[in-house]
């Protein structure tokens, strides 16, 4: 009974005030997400999913923009602990909008392998940024809805393919960091950094802003003592060190779980089924309406994902997620085998792919919304940045031999291999991921169990 009461407590506490402005809030910072998905067409890789443009040799540009990504994180994850998320996403927007300066100059080599290098800044500023700053200005109980939107705003950049030239593109781009520039205006520091730095008063004035409160309304005072000691847990000396990760079991094993979950979602088979022409390599569909669907499958996985998140687990809805891909992976292996002619049922594995880009669609923004919600906010961009980096080289290896392992071993046999690593994922993702809907750190943190990866 004790348990009941505490809950509707909190439950009105969390209820109070207005949520408008935090969710406009998120809205306007994720549209970066758009352009992200926008400018992707121009580019030959994405850090997230696969080729966009395929060649026989991985081309210097992809590898220029996994290395920018690599060597920003880093420095991204110092800067918006100290000078804060809003400043970070100032960044994401500057990097954005000069990235497309490049492409209105004479077309040259040098010119497209910098574009690249300043996308995965660009990109790597904004995986890091833009969620941190999501999950810290949205209340508990939609937090899942406004993160997942990220997937959902990627997606529908994507399908601006569709009824756009490249030329339109990039003056839509630019339309969306003109407006992102001005909207920065209204844009409000994060609460948990304010109190990350010890700036207490100023916290209280922006929670009561966002709430559209007094700040010396009862739920802004409860607000600011959790987040204090939320920050005071990971600081048992006073001063929060790197090696606290370590040393605190709680931490590693959430590092551990967000290793898993990065090394699933890059070797998982994206770089390959994102390529309908290899895919479906026995058909020899190469139309551009069906590489159309591709898009629009992965756009509703995605709109699916943000529709369900609140209401089934997050767990669950990866499991389910992967189980749909490790099923459609199985399909496509069998008619993508070197020596057999499709000559029936050709139907079978050109729906089974649109159910795999579905799948991914469905998953691919999942483990970043798991990662960000789990940290404690004295560690989340720090252990995020760690992730990602690892992340991307892995990416980078991971692509750098594809090609060696796919004339080794062919096309169908990725297939069963990667089924087998999604597979994995479902079954580790149902196993030992905690429940995270509609719980506090605290919360998350007393379920998480021994993960024995590491010791």
């Amino acid at each position: 009974m004790v348990f009941t009461i505490t809950r509707v407590v909190e439950d009105n506490e969390e209820n109070k005030g207005s949520t408008f402005k935090q969710y406009a809030l998120a809205f306007i910072v994720s549209l970066l997400f758009f352009n992200h998905g926008v400018e992707s067409h121009n580019l030959t890789i994405s850090i997230h999913s696969g080729h966009f443009k395929t060649s026989d040799e991985v081309p210097w540009t992809t590898i220029a923009l996994l290395l920018g990504a690599i060597f920003s994180l880093s420095l991204h994850s110092y800067l918006i602990d100290i000078w804060g998320r809003k400043f970070g996403i100032y960044v994401v927007i500057l990097l954005q909008g000069a990235s497309c300066i490049p492409f209105l100059i004479t077309p040259n080599d040098i010119g497209t392998i910098i574009v690249h290098a300043l996308t995965g800044v660009s990109t790597a500023a904004m995986f890091l940024s833009v969620p941190i700053y999501i999950r810290e200005i949205i209340p508990t109980r939609s937090r899942g809805i406004a993160l997942s939107l990220s997937a959902l705003m990627t997606c529908c950049g994507y399908l601006v393919k569709l009824v756009m030239t490249s030329d339109k593109m990039l003056y839509l781009i630019a339309a969306v960091v003109l407006f992102e520039f001005c909207a920065l205006i209204i844009v409000l520091e994060s609460p948990s950094y304010l109190v990350r730095t010890g700036k207490i008063e100023k916290a209280k004035i922006n929670v009561a802003k966002l709430k559209c409160l007094s700040p010396e309304d009862l739920h802004v005072t409860n607000k600011i003592k959790v987040l204090a000691e939320e920050s005071e847990r990971a600081k048992p000396n006073g001063k929060f060190l790197i090696s606290c990760l370590y040393r605190n079991k709680i931490y590693w094993d959430e590092l551990k779980v967000g290793f898993m979950l990065s090394t699933i979602t890059v070797i998982g088979g994206s770089i390959l089924f994102l390529d309908q022409d290899k895919t479906l390599i026995q058909l020899k569909t190469s139309g551009e309406t069906e590489k159309g669907l591709v898009l629009v499958c992965m756009t509703v996985g995605a709109l699916v994902c943000v529709t369900l998140i609140e209401i089934v687990q997050r767990k669950y809805l990866l499991t389910f997620g992967y189980s749909i891909m490790v099923l459609s992976m199985g399909t496509l292996a069998v008619f993508t085998q070197a020596d057999l002619t499709v000559t029936s049922l050709r139907w079978l594995p050109v729906a089974a792919h649109y159910v795999l880009i579905f799948g991914y669609g469905l998953t691919w923004c999942l483990p970043i919304v798991i990662m960000v919600e789990m940290f404690n906010l004295e560690i989340r961009a720090t252990v995020l940045a760690i992730i990602f980096t690892y992340a991307e080289i892995l990416r980078l290896v991971h692509i750098l031999t594809l090609k060696k392992i796919e004339e080794l071993f062919g096309v169908y046999t990725l297939f069963y291999i990667f089924a087998c690593i999604n597979l994995y994922g479902a079954i580790y993702a149902l196993s030992v991921l905690p429940n995270i809907n509609n719980k506090t750190v605290r919360q998350i943190e007393r379920q998480m169990k021994r993960v024995p990866i590491l010791k």
